[in-house]
């Protein structure tokens, strides 16, 4: 997979990040002596990573203390998988909260949680400790996220820890190279004999060695002059990477951390912009003209908010607002954003920019109404236009494009599921509009092969993946196959896909034979004949009387326990008198079972492997019990 992967940190001060980010790859991301002297971080900090797969990474650790969030937003943005570390001698804190509340903003979706420092407490005040984080991680993005113990100390954990990052990797999708060119900035420094050099995440596009891109504010016209990704020089970066850039034409005191580079002209700059805007359940009303703190890309600006329909946003939710700053500031519709009190400075809320000059009038029907259209569609209309560009994903993938949570994906796509919107194969959710047209015209098809020997009116099972739903793997559509068998649309004989039910006008000698066929197998109750036994076997080959073997099963007339074949309505009186034995939690030997079913030893014991097959029974040694409620399915022979 050509995946270019940020692996962010996130958690409360002195909780252990850079240690574990030290552990985990060696490099020390404290760079100031300041912060070394005092042992936590004020700056974003930065390492590459090489999982055991050989997997490249870049990790940005962001520092916890509340007085530097805005350095942690800053390092949020374009994070694939975060780290949330809390410390097991202390569990959740303040900070560890409201990095929580940011990455979910920021749209943020997959995660693995890290209880450090695991060296410093007993097995049972970890429990607590655990229980306590999952509780606070319900209703997130990382609810049901793997939880992971780690030292960075002795190094335990790490290695568990390396095989959760890789199963997080194997969930990601690439991130697409197209679009204009986009690097928010989140450092600037000097290098003798280079010049200027900034650091960021490729938001989008790709960035090459001799491109001429400009600095937004400003824009200042930059030629690159060389690039570095995981600490290589490089000819070409592109989205997802983290990029160091080496800018020729530009001084150090020209650039700052905020701006943007870009292609030329992508990128607007701008002072007043409109959101729709969403307070957290727990902030305070927002006011008009209210004094907050933006933060947009590595950009952080003063301003105020005016809202757009009423004078005052509750908590917990959404409406549109006019932002005005107080110094110009880099934007692109929609980017995403977070909102921060003016102070003392509290994250409360987020939201998406729709206009990038804030024109709407405030109050106004019209202007309001186009808002409504600009504004990103619901996320039902979210989820289903992902489902048919792609026909087939799943809720990790939809959260990723769409910038959902898991969570709400995962509900969203459930819903069009019971709306009959999409179809529901395991992880995957269906387009089922096209799906059913595909099917549809695959059964005509199917149909019209009048030349065929009616019995197998049909195609193969790879033929019909090819041809219905080539997007997907192959164990995908097998059971996608026999849920449709379930249906009753299509019957599988073998390898072989055939129409259900189809009016099918069988050559007289034929249907003869098939009814010949099923009367002797009936005959014999629960000690049926051999069929190769059958008079009419005579003369036919053995795979024609499977052919016609399977044809009476796949239709219902007659029913199959491992090699063997019964009449369907003797089958389920034998599972009827297994129930009736086993009832109320008895137990019974194969003996007694094949006395109650009133057969011999040669047909009970496939009889009673094919019941726990259909996990109607289990056997336990020399006895079997049914399988309660809840076990399994105890479904009719």
């Amino acid at each position: 997979m050509d995946l270019r992967l940020i692996i962010g940190t996130a958690g409360h001060v002195d909780h252990g990040k850079t240690a574990l980010i030290r552990a985990l790859t060696g490099h020390e991301t404290d760079r100031l002596p300041e912060e070394r002297a005092r042992g936590i971080s004020i700056e974003l900090g930065f390492a590459p990573f090489t999982l055991p797969s050989g997997q490249r990474a870049a990790i940005v650790d962001v520092p916890g203390h509340e007085r530097f969030i805005h350095h942690m937003v800053a390092g949020a943005q374009g994070m694939d998988i975060v780290l949330l570390v809390v410390a097991a001698d202390e569990g959740v804190m303040p900070q560890t909260r409201e990095h929580l509340e940011i990455l979910s903003l920021l749209g943020v979706s997959e995660g693995i949680v890290c209880l450090t420092k695991i060296d410093l407490v007993d097995d049972e005040w970890r429990r607590l400790i655990e229980a306590d984080l999952r509780q606070e991680l319900h209703g997130t993005f990382l609810e049901g996220a793997p939880v992971v113990g780690v030292s960075s100390v002795t190094g335990g954990g790490i290695a568990e820890l390396q095989g959760l990052l890789e199963a997080a990797v194997a969930r990601l999708r690439p991130r697409s190279a197209l679009g204009p060119a986009r690097l928010p900035i989140d450092r600037v420094f000097s290098m003798p004999g280079f010049g200027t050099v900034v650091t960021g995440t490729l938001a989008s596009g790709e960035i090459a060695v001799d491109d001429r891109l400009e600095l937004v504010p400003g824009h200042l016209s930059a030629r690159v002059r060389g690039l570095q990704s995981h600490g290589e020089a490089r000819e070409r970066c592109r989205a997802g990477e983290r990029t160091a850039v080496n800018l020729s034409q530009v001084d150090r005191d020209q650039v700052a951390r905020g701006q943007v580079l870009a292609t030329p002209g992508s990128v607007q700059e701008t002072s007043q912009v409109t959101l729709h805007l969403t307070l957290l359940a727990e902030a305070p009303p927002l006011p008009t003209r209210v004094r907050v703190r933006l933060h947009i890309g590595t950009t952080e600006v003063i301003g105020r908010v005016v809202p757009l329909r009423r004078q005052e946003i509750p908590p917990g939710t959404g409406d549109f607002v006019r932002f005005r700053g107080e110094t110009p500031f880099p934007a692109v519709v929609r980017d995403r954003v977070v909102v921060r009190s003016f102070s003392p400075p509290r994250t409360i809320g987020g939201g998406l920019v729709l206009d990038l000059a804030g024109r709407q009038r405030r109050g106004h029907p019209e202007d309001i109404a186009e808002l409504e259209r600009r504004r990103e569609a619901s996320p039902a209309d979210m989820v289903l236009g992902a489902v048919r560009r792609r026909f087939a994903a799943d809720t990790r993938t939809l959260a990723q494009e769409l910038g959902l949570a898991s969570s709400e994906a995962r509900q969203v796509a459930e819903s069009l599921a019971e709306e009959g919107r999409l179809r529901r194969l395991g992880e995957l959710y269906l387009d089922r509009e096209e799906f059913e047209r595909r099917v549809q015209v695959e059964l005509e098809q199917m149909l019209a092969q009048a030349d065929l020997d009616p019995l197998w009116r049909g195609i193969e099972r790879q033929q019909w993946r090819r041809e219905v739903v080539p997007e997907l793997a192959v164990r995908e559509a097998s059971q996608l196959l026999a849920e449709l068998a379930a249906e009753g649309r299509v019957a599988l004989s073998g390898e072989r896909v055939r129409p259900l039910g189809a009016s099918q006008q069988f050559p007289p000698e034929l249907e003869r034979q098939l009814r010949d066929l099923e009367a002797f197998v009936a005959a014999g109750g629960l000690q049926p004949a051999v069929p190769a036994d059958w008079p009419g076997a005579s003369g036919m080959s053995p795979e024609r009387l499977q052919d016609l073997l399977a044809y009476l099963v796949d239709s219902g007339r007659l029913a199959r326990a491992k090699d063997l074949y019964f009449a369907k309505a003797a089958l389920t009186d034998a599972a009827e008198k297994v129930r009736r034995l086993l009832a109320g939690g008895r137990e019974a030997t194969t003996a007694e079972l094949r006395e109650a079913m009133g057969t011999t030893r040669k047909y009970a014991v496939p009889l009673l492997e094919h019941f726990d097959q259909i996990r109607l029974t289990r056997r336990f040694g020399d006895v079997r019990r049914l399988i309660a409620p809840g076990e399994g399915s105890g479904g009719g022979a």
